[in-house]
């Protein structure tokens, strides 16, 4: 690491020198074209960097650049205009009004198109938006920021939001969109440094998904990175460091209440039971585990670029060092990303190029997908639960440093469970992308893109041999190792035809051809008797284990053919048509192949001649798109049959033994790709001056053949289980609002805001021959989910509470009661009237999936300050207060528990004192809306007078506050809970809490 930063250096002053020698000063004034008044916060750029400035109150600049560059000037709602330097030392600049100023161009599958061509459901964040928050991932900054867009973030160093475009329209095929990186197809984009990004553009409607096809069911993200630009080199550094802290905690019981409350539930059930805890003694500890647990988290990023080039070539070459040490106690991660995007003119019709990254990670968090951790301890999230859980009379340590516990639970220590915590991941994963680009005639573009994609990664977990009680330890040390070792490759040739007839008709035909080949290896192996040394953490310092050593992999391929068609009639009239026919080695043969076609066409009225000039609006589209697309993330081997050996059987008369054969599993051979039908209608609209612009949107979407796993029918004899098969059907609607506003005033102040709304209803249609299936177990028995039709995915499925009964009077003339209820239990509701409450007698109380979510973003610049902020909120889904309910007895309660029923205090709402196991119910049910402030950055940029003798072109310094406020109704840590299941979303159990980040930063450009 020491050598890199020295090699940096040197690049950096190298460069630094030589751009200095070639600057010059350039001042002037832009005014207004028409009016010839001066227009105060106009962006002046160095073309190809991201270097320059803005005007003052009097529309007056002052800039340094070479004598090569070319200066750009641009400004919402009026014209661009570029200017060469040359032997200039003064440039003023004319801007005119721009009736066609929202017709930036955005990214869309195999291409780029004028937004006003669009006709389906693309929306698009720029860079320098994303670089505004302190993430790890460039999804983490898109919450808020988007409609029809849910992003669920965690706290945990390292970890990958949930991200969910237009609602969860799969069970068990998986939810996640598909992410594009530079033409390249992941899954993944944590490797990407997010100043590396120039524009992140979602499609999420089937019109701009369906040209990926089978990949496509859960709405696309594309990501493109920065390229360099013909110009002088420049650099700009982009750091930042501060603390995290947690954003909630939940008020726990003293060591005296929880004393008496389990002396109470105790003698409760048995009169002469012996107290578990003496209360006379029970303020001797008071251990705040939570605090034990935790610390205060620190954060720093630190991102160079340099880029340039000239006629012939382009470079960007950036680096970028992230770190962050979690809240919890040895929760650290650390990224270095490499990139270098180059682009290559051989001739004017002809350029190479290529778009390469290299990132490298560590991390000592634990995943609950890593093959090396053994099932009983896969994550050490669990530490929450466990300080939630354990009781706080009991010490961190006793007096001879031994670790405190308690006879009377099963709960873990904490602080132990971490210290006995051995966990490290290191990962190495190379991105990459070489394509030519060939224009034939000025009419034909041909691609060809190659990319590849390799990672691999090692992890380890010892677990030593140590005691801390008959319930907490380990006697035989272990390793358990993991390597897993991935290679993605995937090539894309299309041809391009583009022209223009008679003036007025354009038409677009795209053609592709698309081939791809993922191979992956996962070995996992254990030994036991490892010293615990980490230098001896190899397999061949221990003894033989009774782990299973395994080796897994599979082989993955793809053929595609694509092709679209845009067509555009006076800017007014449009239509596209798309479609893409998939084979993918997932499924059998004969299912093997499916098409996935789209059609959207739109129809720009403020371009009509009977409404140009007659309307308030400056644009107004409307847009309708109807398509397929697909879903294949399933196990490569689930069409398979897997066959037992070792059954050999001595038959005939000389009993020869035969060999014998079994097939273990039940499989569907004619399984197929989920397939998910879409429609979008959408209006498109800009006011006063294109100062205000707004979007408005429908959506349907519906999936058919999803993925479910479907009783074992009993012509197979009495067998429990089931197999996986295309049973269930699931639906999404809703809409869609967007509106920003923009402003440029006089005196130097300058400012903008937004808001967008998602309301959207998830709903499972039918299950053809399938029974609901339960999920959602919280580790005692219990279950409280269940997936069923005319209900949302992974809806809550509990008994409903209604009351508290007071006396036992009550209790014996009630017959719909649990087995075992006394006066202080909860009144369960005999739904069907029957006397009995059982699963009957449950009912759904909504889901983890919101109902609606919105977010709002603002922000101004004043003279050499500006101000930005985004506020997000959720309202409408539920969350279950999973380690409130798995109480087994003798744990800690929280603090409202105070308030519990007694003889005395004959509370409805408060049950009991109880050690029973509790019933899932209402009672844990909570309110998962929340408001949450994002974000908050104050800057300040220093005067050109200031810069200029720093011999920098720009100087920024700002602080930021991230999850600075949060308002919920639930109770725990956190309502967010990112998963990757939708049958078992939202509840709250080994969870690692949502952070509040405080930050300071440096920009600086030269």
């Amino acid at each position: 690491m020491r050598t890199f930063g020295y090699f940096l250096t040197v690049i950096w002053l190298a460069v630094c020198s030589n751009t200095q020698a070639q600057n010059q000063q350039v001042t002037g004034k832009v005014v207004n074209k028409a009016d010839k008044g001066a227009l105060p916060g106009v962006n002046v750029l160095i073309k190809g960097t991201t270097t320059g400035t803005a005007t003052d109150a009097n529309g007056n600049y002052q800039i340094s650049v070479s004598s090569g560059a070319v200066l750009q000037f641009s400004m919402i709602g009026m014209t661009s205009q570029e200017v060469p330097v040359g032997n200039q030392t003064t440039i003023n600049v004319e801007l005119a009004d721009d009736a066609r100023a929202l017709e930036e161009v955005v990214v869309v599958g195999y291409g780029t198109q004028r937004k006003i061509d669009v006709t389906g459901s693309v929306a698009q964040i720029k860079g320098e938006e994303l670089v505004r928050q302190p993430v790890l991932s460039a999804t983490q900054a898109l919450q808020s920021k988007m409609s029809g867009v849910q992003i669920i973030n965690s706290g945990a160093p390292g970890q990958a939001p949930t991200v969910r475009i237009r609602g969860t329209g799969t069970l068990l095929g998986g939810a996640d969109p598909l992410y594009v990186v530079d033409g390249i197809i992941t899954e993944d984009i944590r490797n990407i440094n997010t100043s590396d990004i120039t524009s992140v553009d979602v499609l999420k409607d089937a019109s701009a998904t369906a040209i990926y096809g089978v990949r496509a069911a859960n709405g696309v993200v594309l990501i493109t990175t920065k390229r360099g630009k013909t110009g002088a080199p420049t650099v700009s550094y982009d750091a930042y460091i501060g603390i995290r802290t947690p954003a909630y905690r939940v008020k726990m019981a003293d060591s005296q209440l929880f004393a008496q409350y389990n002396n109470e539930a105790v003698r409760y059930d048995d009169a002469s039971a012996t107290l578990p805890f003496d209360p006379a003694t029970a303020t001797t500890n008071n251990t705040d585990w939570f605090k034990a647990i935790t610390r205060t988290g620190f954060q720093q990023n630190h991102a160079l670029s340099v880029s340039g080039g000239t006629e012939k070539t382009t470079y960007l070459f950036s680096a970028g060092y992230f770190t962050e040490k979690g809240i919890l106690n040895g929760t650290d991660y650390n990224r270095l990303t490499l990139r270098l995007n180059n682009e290559y003119t051989l001739t004017p019709v002809f350029k190479l190029g290529h778009n390469l990254s290299l990132a490298n990670d560590n991390s000592n968090l634990s995943s609950n997908s890593d093959p090396a951790l053994p099932e009983s301890n896969q994550t050490v999230y669990a530490a929450f639960t466990n300080a939630y859980k354990q009781a706080p009379l009991v010490p961190v340590r006793n007096s001879d440093g031994s670790y405190g516990y308690t006879p009377r639970n099963n709960v873990a220590n904490p602080v132990a469970q971490l210290d006995y915590t051995n966990y490290k991941a290191r990962g190495l994963r190379l991105q990459g992308s070489f394509y030519g680009n060939l224009t034939i005639l000025k009419k034909i573009t041909l691609l060809s893109n190659f990319g590849i994609e390799t990672n691999t990664s090692r992890s380890y977990n010892y677990n030593p041999v140590y005691q801390v009680s008959a319930n907490q330890r380990n006697l035989t040390s272990q390793l358990s190792t993991g390597r897993v070792n991935n290679t993605r490759w995937l090539w894309t040739n299309t041809a391009e035809y583009s022209n223009t007839f008679a003036e007025r008709h354009t038409v677009k035909v795209l053609a592709g051809y698309v081939a791809e080949r993922f191979q992956d290896n996962v070995l996992v192996a254990g030994r036991q008797d490892v010293p615990p040394q980490s230098n001896y953490f190899y397999l061949n310092t221990g003894s033989a284990s009774s782990a299973t050593n395994s080796e897994t992999g599979s082989i993955q391929t793809r053929q595609s053919y694509i092709g679209r068609v845009n067509y555009n009639y006076s800017d007014r009239y449009l239509f596209t048509a798309t479609a893409r026919y998939d084979g993918s080695s997932k499924f059998p043969t004969t299912n093997r192949w499916g098409f996935f076609p789209s059609i959207g066409a739109g129809w720009v009225l403020s371009e009509e001649p009977f409404l140009r000039g007659k309307t308030p609006f400056d644009q107004l589209k409307a847009r309708v798109s109807w398509g397929k697309t697909g879903n294949d993330r399933i196990d490569p081997s689930a069409f398979l049959y897997t066959i037992a050996s070792g059954l050999d059987y001595p038959l005939g008369p000389n009993q020869t033994l035969q060999q014998g054969r079994t097939i273990t599993n039940l499989i569907d051979p004619n399984l197929r790709w989920e397939v998910t039908t879409g429609t979008d209608i959408g209006l498109e609209f800009a006011l006063a001056n294109n100062r205000l612009t707004g979007e408005f949107a429908y959506y349907n979407k519906r999936t058919s053949d999803a993925l479910f796993q479907r009783p074992i029918d009993a012509i197979f004899g009495d067998v429990d289980g089931a197999y996986l098969t295309n049973a269930a059907s699931v639906r999404n609607r809703g809409f869609e609002f967007a509106l920003n506003w923009r402003n440029n005033s006089t005196k130097g102040f300058q400012y903008n805001v937004g808001a967008n709304v998602t309301i959207n209803r998830n709903r499972l249609e039918d299950v053809q021959g399938g029974l609901p299936i339960n999920e959602g177990g919280i580790g005692n028995g219990q279950y409280t989910t269940r997936t069923a039709v005319g209900q949302p995915v992974g809806s809550f499925w509990v008994w409903q509470t209604n009351g508290i009964f007071q006396t036992q009077e009550a209790v014996n003339n009630t017959s719909a009661k649990i087995e075992g209820t006394k006066p202080g239990d909860f009144r369960y509701v005999d739904q069907n009237g029957d006397g009995v409450i059982d699963d009957n007698d449950r009912i759904f109380v909504g889901s983890y999936q919101p109902k609606l979510y919105f977010g709002v973003n603002g922000g101004f610049t004043y003279r050499s300050f500006d101000f930005s902020t985004d506020w997000y909120a959720n309202f409408g889904n539920k969350v279950y207060n999973g380690k409130k309910a798995q109480r087994f007895g003798n744990e800690n309660i929280e603090a409202s528990r105070a308030d519990r029923w007694t003889s005395t205090n004959p509370s409805n709402t408060e049950p009991r004192a109880s050690n029973a196991v509790p019933i899932s119910s209402t009672y844990y049910i909570e309110s998962g809306s929340f408001f949450r402030i994002n974000n908050i950055t104050l800057g300040y940029t220093l005067p050109k007078s200031v810069v200029s003798s720093l011999k920098v072109s720009r100087v920024r310094f700002y602080v930021t506050a991230q999850n600075a406020l949060t308002i919920k109704a639930f109770s725990g840590y956190t309502p967010e809970l990112p998963g990757s299941n939708p049958l078992n979303a939202g509840i709250e159990l080994s969870t690692y809490p949502v952070t509040s980040a405080y930050l300071a930063g440096l920009n600086i450009g030269f």
